[in-house]
């Protein structure tokens, strides 16, 4: 793809809109950058471009419409700009389909979404592919590493391993994107704000399948009926992985519960790996195990190294993390878990009663999955931000059985659960909702969590 003298849009000045506006003006392209932000806001971002002109504070709907390709950020909707774009024949797409044209046809890509677990099982994945020794890339939409660096990459060769998480924002706009190997984890209500419907929502999650040919692996969860009925409307070999107790050994992977293993099929043949080599816990974890050991299997890492990389692997932040133990009440950092699903799966079964914080940018639908597994365990919950008095309003129709408070921030969140909490339990924040109404993004939510519990604990 030659992008000489093209006339090139990048929609977002953030992380991934500075690396694509970069990537294609080193290339030769014409660049301008659009963000709806004013420039005073965005002097930081504007001091990392190269060679970019900038259409700040709004879209303007005549250069959307005179440019030769016009390339999305993640998260960024659809615009008014873009759609009139669209009317008059101009391509719009997203920044993984731009990273996709430009990989080497012989790397491995492995596109991994879902609704919850992706980020999780991707870095796993990454781990195991690493340990192969063979050149390998993890980023996407995780981390610092947006898929357009993959281009440069070493893994963009012949033998390399490209893994990358993506989401449904990213698949909206791509029309060609095909990994070699695609997952999708499971599908749960999140993101209806945008897409109204979970349906909707569901079929931009399932567009991770939608190019593979029938040399390609789509992975899908057995106990999940949408993301099994993306897969098989594929060419691709599917494979399913199921965490239940009666799952056939004979499925793409599987556990034994009585040994402790988890259990990979791979051309016939049934392979065993410890559960203990794994630093992560709870069912849902073994779940995105799974999907990243069949990942890495069907690209050809050796089953040495998936030990090694399962050994090596380092859990990521702001996911159940524990941060603190002081005077017999434990902390954990759950910042990442934005949804009512992710949130009902991280807690249930959890060891210790506790005090759950939650709140932010209410997504819609129901928070009734999440007040389910409460019951078993929460001594009581403390909400803040946007969608407190939404989630105060379902904790009353559900009739919970523990003192639900609301709290102006997180400073007083942490106090009031340090009152309920008794020596033994823990303390979680595991918010269901997004940060944007008092933090930039979850992991700045996670560290002033972490902030105060230090704080409110060396006292």
């Amino acid at each position: 793809m030659d992008l000489t003298d093209k006339k090139i849009v990048v929609v977002g000045l953030g992380q991934t809109g500075i690396a694509v506006a970069n990537f294609c003006s080193g290339r030769g392209a014409k660049v301008t950058i659009s963000d709806g932000k004013a420039e005073e806001k965005l002097q930081s971002q504007i001091a990392q471009l190269d060679d970019s002109a900038l259409d700040l504070g709004g879209h303007t709907t005549e250069l959307f419409c005179n440019a030769d390709l016009i390339v999305m950020s993640p998260g960024v909707p659809e615009l008014d700009a873009t759609r009139a774009a669209r009317d008059v024949g101009v391509e719009v797409i997203a920044e993984i389909e731009l990273a996709y044209r430009f990989l080497h046809p012989g790397a491995t890509l492995i596109a991994i979404t879902g609704t919850n677990g992706k980020s999780t099982t991707t870095a796993l994945t990454g781990s195991l592919c690493e340990a192969s020794g063979r050149p390998t890339f993890c980023g996407g939409n995780l981390g610092n590493h947006p898929m357009i660096d993959a281009v440069s990459h070493e893994a963009n060769c012949e033998s390399g391993l490209i893994v990358v998480e993506v989401a449904g924002f990213m698949l909206e706009t791509c029309t060609s994107f095909s990994p070699k190997i695609a997952a999708c984890l499971n599908i749960t209500p999140d993101h209806l704000d945008r897409y109204g419907t979970l349906e909707v929502y569901a079929s931009m999650k399932t567009r991770v399948y939608q190019w593979l040919g029938e040399a390609d692996h789509a992975i899908a969860n057995a106990c999940d009926a949408r993301t099994i009925e993306g897969a098989t409307l594929s060419p691709a070999t599917v494979h399913l992985f199921d965490s239940t107790q009666d799952a056939s050994p004979a499925l793409g992977a599987s556990i034994d519960h009585d040994k402790q293993e988890l259990l990979i099929a791979i051309d016939g043949q049934v392979e065993h790996y410890p559960i203990s080599d794994l630093p992560i816990i709870g069912n849902h974890n073994m779940e995105n195990a799974m999907a990243a050991y069949l990942c890495a299997r069907l690209a050809g890492v050796a089953p040495s190294a998936i030990r090694q990389g399962a050994r090596a692997f380092t859990p990521q932040k702001h996911r159940m993390e524990l941060v603190a133990d002081a005077q017999g009440i434990q902390y954990f950092d759950d910042s990442k878990g934005t949804n009512v699903a992710a949130v009902a799966a991280s807690l249930k079964g959890f060891p210790r009663k506790l005090v759950l914080i939650a709140g932010g940018v209410d997504k819609g639908g129901s928070y009734d999955d999440m007040f389910t597994v409460l019951s078993e365990v929460a001594t009581g919950l403390i909400l803040l931000g946007e969608a407190a008095p939404i989630i105060q309003k379902a904790a009353e129709e559900f009739d919970v059985s523990y003192p639900v408070q609301v709290v102006a921030n997180m400073s007083d969140a942490v106090a009031r659960a340090r009152e309920i909490a008794q020596e033994g339990q823990a303390v979680v924040l595991s918010p269901a909702c997004s940060s944007y109404d008092m933090y930039p993004n979850f992991a700045e939510r996670g560290m002033d969590f972490r902030r105060v519990v230090a704080a409110l604990n060396s006292n």
